[in-house]
């Protein structure tokens, strides 16, 4: 297990008892995984993690209900305020809304002083007006674009934020690979190799639980081998995707399993890089 303490690149929280927010957890029950659905709340993730020390968060937004992104943020931010641990903020925006209200979405958000950067799950397309304005956006306030991209779409999205030069970028769960079989595998390790290549992004190794049964060393070795060795270890950074990847495992099972690359390939700067400092310099959670 890592000696020195974590930070966590992408975590979730919610209240599913409180809110309705979360009308996209319903695939999770459809999928025989109702779990996943349940409240998760801080305590929660804390008692997941059976003794590893993580030492900083960065909570990603997972609302689907329409603009519910605007409340959430204020309810993790009232969270994070009673934790002594630094936290950072990922928050949302609708692409489908004007530009003015693209603009009043983020400025709002930005109000908070957590708040880092946004992603958005789905319904944005690069060389779009929408993508257009929360590129710009980002770049203006120094933010953090979380970027939702399937191998197919890397291209576009790497020209698209050619544009963008000042840009901070980092793909999310390895550019969501779209399964195991040799074509799917192919697409993605050529995907990425070419992000890897031909940009300055930052890759989050996470997302295991929507592509892996399990997390031990078998199931994951081929995602972990392959990330490391095109993005190295001053461009990963470790997050666990909680509790979307408790599907496959327990966060003790995940950290053990990457643990042991990084543990053989790394040496200690560059898992201090991957555990901790890359999310820090990225988020700077408070």
């Amino acid at each position: 297990m890592p000696t020195k303490p974590i930070v966590d690149a992408h975590m979730h929280l919610w209240d599913t008892s409180a809110h309705d927010w979360y009308p996209g957890l319903a695939r999770f029950v459809e999928a025989g995984k109702p779990e996943i659905a349940d409240n998760f709340l801080l305590n929660d993730f804390d008692r997941g993690l059976d003794g590893i020390e993580v030492s900083g968060l960065v909570h990603v937004s997972a609302t689907t209900a329409p603009h519910t992104y605007l409340a959430e943020t204020r309810w993790v931010d009232g969270i994070a305020e009673a934790d002594p641990r630094p936290f950072a903020l990922v928050g949302a925006v609708d692409p489908s809304l004007p530009k003015s209200d693209l603009i009043d979405h983020l400025d709002e958000q930005a109000r908070t002083e957590r708040f880092r950067g946004v992603r958005v799950f789905a319904g944005l397309s690069p060389n779009t007006p929408a993508a257009d304005v929360i590129a710009g956006w980002l770049q203006d306030h120094d933010a953090v674009f979380d970027l939702v991209a399937k191998p197919a779409e890397i291209l576009d999205w790497i020209d698209f934020l050619a544009g963008y030069p000042n840009l901070r970028v980092v793909l999310e769960h390895l550019g969501f690979p779209q399964g195991h079989s040799s074509d799917a595998r192919t697409a993605w390790h050529n995907a990425i190799s070419l992000a890897a290549k031909e940009t300055q992004w930052l890759c989050k190794l996470s997302g295991f639980g929507l592509i892996c049964r399990d997390l031990t060393w078998p199931s994951l070795e081929y995602w972990l081998e392959s990330s490391v060795s095109l993005w190295g270890w001053r461009r990963l950074m470790f997050a666990s995707n909680m509790p979307v990847d408790s599907m496959a495992g327990t966060y003790p099972e995940l950290v053990s399993t990457i643990d042991k690359i990084v543990t053989t390939d790394a040496t200690d700067q560059e898992a201090d890089f991957f555990y901790r400092t890359n999310a820090l310099d990225t988020y700077r959670p408070r």
